[in-house]
């Protein structure tokens, strides 16, 4: 897997509205460079109730990809922590 620039600077709005609750984002490209996959990690300050469902969350970051990016059209896997 490898990160794109593109990725980690389109996505900032999503990872500072994760952090404002207590989780980090780490974003990376699949293998085969075709999926967007999303890892939600929990801080000790993570607020359980306030993380919003991965559904919710992928189409948070569809709308932060520019429609003139190159991943606009990359499906997106999210995975969030054991206890949401």
């Amino acid at each position: 897997m490898s990160t794109s620039p593109n990725l980690t600077s389109e996505l900032e709005p999503l990872r500072a509205m994760l952090a404002a609750d207590g989780y980090a984002l780490v974003a990376d490209l699949s293998a085969d460079g075709h999926t967007i996959l999303l890892e939600v990690t929990a801080t000790p300050d993570a607020c359980a109730a306030c993380l919003a469902p991965a559904g919710v969350i992928a189409a948070v970051a569809r709308s932060c990809l520019s429609e003139h990016s190159s991943l606009a059209e990359h499906e997106i896997n999210v995975h969030l922590p054991a206890h949401s």
